[in-house]
């Protein structure tokens, strides 16, 4: 069995390993020319993690990321709502929240999967099947043909639009600053701080690395007017240590991106074609669940494949196992991201006494279902 991997991101690249650990063999295609990521921070939770330690790569991970000690949400003044340990999720979940640059981390994808079988510069633009399969054929004049075709091309899929989910992403009617700045974190506090109408989260990454992001409610298409670092400075003046300090040394390395979702789908591919990671079920980051979702599908599409008797019963498998939870996930931040970018301040000051009064054992059996996810590792 041959699977084309449409896609050369995290999720892409991660199926690419689980197959080929399976023994299907894969290729991947990348529209890109060149390898490359955002310059920007990623966090991995235990469900992922043992996921990708599973994959052999878990020495490797813990040698490029940071584990924290805790993570905590506070006010905009500083005072703190709630505090989670990492012991807490490490004794609950067998592992806390790593943080990784997300172009080391991709590397890392890449090398472990072999340059050999990743092609870079290849734009998918057609796709076709067959009885005996599928074809995709590339703007650069190749074609590759397989059993079965996999679209990781991400929020906006031309693979999910060739099987006829043509529907827009979804604004969520806030937009995300994010940068890593080179800063001493010594007595920072790894946390997500909320307003209203806005948040800005601050996760050390070590080395004297911190990677920072920031919301803010706004209309869609906008920019900024002089520069990303006077337009945060504004918006998150008066903000408690070391905020307005993050920004500063960030300089002009901030992106800025508009955050979108889609509605869950009923079904995700058709015949020898599926779809896997954002392509499937684009989501908010307001769980840190988009990653981790991903490597979650690429597992359950190599278990699902390798078992099955048919290719089209094993794809069927994989949807079977995945579609009821990631819609459940991609809802669930929908919820979360309009709890945080709330702009009525008596709705602040009720979500905030809320989280303050919750008990920590609340919050854990609460996103349990989350992270404590494990069944795509024990059959």
């Amino acid at each position: 069995m041959k699977a084309i991997i449409i896609g050369g991101g995290i999720g892409g690249l991660t199926a690419a390993i689980a197959l080929r650990r399976a023994g299907i063999d894969a290729e991947v295609y990348e529209r890109s020319p060149v390898l490359k990521e955002v310059g920007a921070g990623i966090s991995l939770w235990a469900n992922a993690t043992k996921a990708l330690a599973l994959l052999g790569l878990g020495e490797d991970l813990r040698s490029i990321s940071f584990r924290n000690k805790e993570f905590a949400l506070r006010k905009w003044n500083g005072a703190f709502l709630s505090t989670t340990p990492t012991a807490d999720l490490e004794s609950r979940f067998g592992g806390g929240v790593l943080v990784v640059h997300r172009a080391e981390f991709l590397d890392i994808l890449a090398r472990s999967f072999g340059s050999e079988h990743f092609h870079l510069g290849h734009a998918c633009n057609s796709i076709s099947e067959s009885a005996g399969g599928v074809t995709a054929s590339f703007t650069n004049g190749n074609t590759a043909h397989g059993d079965i075709l996999v679209g990781a091309d991400g929020l906006r899929s031309e693979t999910r639009t060739w099987l006829g989910h043509s529907q827009k992403p979804r604004y969520s009617g806030y937009t995300a600053w994010r940068s890593i700045a080179e800063f001493d974190a010594s007595g920072i506090t790894p946390a997500e701080t909320w307003g209203c109408g806005s948040r800005f989260g601050i996760l050390p990454m070590g080395a004297n690395r911190v990677y920072w992001y920031a919301t803010a409610n706004t209309r869609e298409g906008q920019d900024d007017s002089s520069s990303p670092q006077d337009t945060l400075l504004s918006q998150f003046k008066g903000w408690h240590s070391p905020i307005e300090d993050l920004i500063r040394a960030s300089g002009a390395a901030i992106l800025r991106n508009d955050i979108f979702d889609r509605d869950p789908l009923p079904h995700w591919g058709r015949g020898h074609v599926t779809l896997l990671g954002d392509a499937a079920h684009p989501m908010t980051p307001d769980l840190g669940q988009g990653a981790c979702q991903a490597i979650e599908d690429a597992m359950e599409l190599a278990n699902s494949l390798a078992k099955a008797t048919t290719v089209t019963a094993g794809l069927q498998e994989y949807e079977a196992r995945r579609i009821a939870r990631t819609r459940t996930i991609v809802l669930g931040s929908r919820r979360m991201g309009k709890i945080g970018q709330t702009s009525s301040a008596m709705l602040c000051a009720l979500r905030d006494a809320a989280f303050r009064l919750t008990p920590r054992s609340v919050t854990l059996g609460s996103i349990a279902p989350i992270i404590g996810f494990e069944s795509h590792l024990s059959r």
